[in-house]
């Protein structure tokens, strides 16, 4: 699976496709703060992008140089 969930912390590895969305969405539903590292990343949906546009009061995202991609 593209997404390695744990409690406070979501890893996103090589492609992260539509089919990942949902799992995604249920889990930030169910987190207080999230932590998202996407340093191991090579794309993601827009619809993963979507949900963390939409959760980006309670996410913060780990800081790399190939984060600075993405934003």
């Amino acid at each position: 699976m593209p997404i390695e969930f744990g409690e406070n912390r979501a890893i996103f590895r090589d492609v992260v496709t539509i089919e990942d969305a949902e799992p995604l969405f249920e889990w930030l539903l169910n987190v207080e703060e999230a932590t998202i590292d996407m340093s191991e990343c090579e794309h993601i949906h827009t619809a993963v992008l979507q949900l963390i546009l939409l959760f980006t009061k309670k996410l913060r995202l780990q800081d790399s140089e190939k984060f600075n991609r993405w934003f």
